[in-house]
């Protein structure tokens, strides 16, 4: 209990919240003879007004060098069910790339309820999501 009392103190000298932005998971989205998709998937803990996966979505041309990339997304709010219906069972190489425009975004969106209002939410799968500019 002391120990997690110092922490909350400590967090809250640095002006960071307690609740924790965690990157969850990386999930395959489709993988082509050139091509493959990802999500970095992001959950928040501690924030019951937040029942969604933030996701980042990667797509990277196979054989090119690690840093020659796409951003598909950089915050995409998803649905539990569109995130399930977003996985397929394959295996593919990915990649971890700094995610600092995703962590403001994500940031933004929790802490300002009128972003949150007018952001939308994927509702289907992430791949038709990101065809359709986030909405369902």
């Amino acid at each position: 209990m002391r120990m997690f009392s110092s922490l909350t103190l400590v967090a809250a000298l640095m002006g960071a919240p307690v609740h924790a932005q965690q990157q969850t998971e990386t999930i395959i989205l489709s993988v082509s003879a050139k091509t493959v998709r990802w999500a970095d998937v992001y959950k928040t803990t501690g924030r019951p007004d937040d029942p969604y996966f933030h996701v980042r979505v990667i797509e990277k041309e196979k054989g090119t060098e690690p840093w020659v990339f796409k951003e598909l997304a950089h915050h995409l709010v998803v649905t539990p069910q569109a995130l399930d219906a977003s996985r397929i069972k394959r295996k593919a190489k990915t990649y971890a790339y700094k995610d600092v425009e995703f962590l403001g975004s994500y940031r933004r969106w929790l802490d300002d309820p009128a972003i949150r209002a007018a952001t939308p939410i994927c509702g289907t799968d992430i791949l038709s999501c990101v065809k359709r500019g986030g909405s369902q």
